[in-house]
């Protein structure tokens, strides 16, 4: 097989996109081209709930409540968007044995899909980077950027008890801007806290 034929072979197993819904049924993670799928943007879908995308007879939804209730394995359906696609869900679960996401891929019609449990392991490996990507962006705010905003909070109160002790007061803005980085913080704090008990 000549390089040519081999990469259209490895592109016909990749999927058009890829997506994840955690158990509130919004999307969890979503990639690939989205648009093609949704007719929507991957930005405009992430965090969204399952109706955003549904029809009117909540082919969706249902579909994950099958997949939640852990009432099917594996579902494949082809869908009824302008381009032809087979959607699969399947469930990934979590530890203790529950279903933790529901794992979505779309592939065009006519397409090989990979086996369920090869896709199983696809659908491990993105939530195990998306979680790592996760990881790491709320470390980078709790440790970078809050560490910054708190020692600017500093350095202006110290400007502040320095000017005052020569008995100059600090303009209205200066204020402002204290109290816009205090703000910032406690929404730091309160995004970290609120991923600590996600992932606990």
């Amino acid at each position: 097989m000549n390089k040519a034929n081999l990469a259209r072979s490895l592109a016909d197993w990749i999927p058009a996109c890829q997506w994840s819904f955690n158990q509130a049924r919004c999307f969890h993670y979503i990639g690939g081209d989205a648009s093609a799928v949704f007719h929507r943007a991957s930005s405009e879908l992430l965090r969204q709930h399952v109706s955003m995308i549904d029809d009117s007879r909540a082919h969706w939804a249902t579909c994950l409540d099958r997949i939640f209730s852990s009432q099917t394995r594996f579902e494949s359906t082809p869908t009824a968007s302008r381009v032809d696609y087979t959607i699969i869900h399947l469930p990934i679960h979590e530890s203790g044995g529950g279903v933790a996401y529901a794992a979505g891929f779309a592939y065009r019609s006519g397409l090989p899909v990979p086996s369920v449990s090869e896709l199983e392991l696809i659908a491990l490996g993105i939530l195990q980077i998306v979680e790592a990507d996760r990881a790491r962006t709320q470390r980078f705010l709790h440790d970078v950027i809050a560490q910054c905003l708190s020692s600017t909070g500093l350095e202006l109160e110290l400007q502040r008890l320095e000017l005052q002790a020569h008995g100059i007061e600090l303009p209205d803005r200066t204020k402002e801007i204290q109290r816009s980085l205090e703000e910032t913080l406690d929404q730091i704090r309160s995004f970290h806290l609120d991923q600590k008990v996600r992932t606990v």
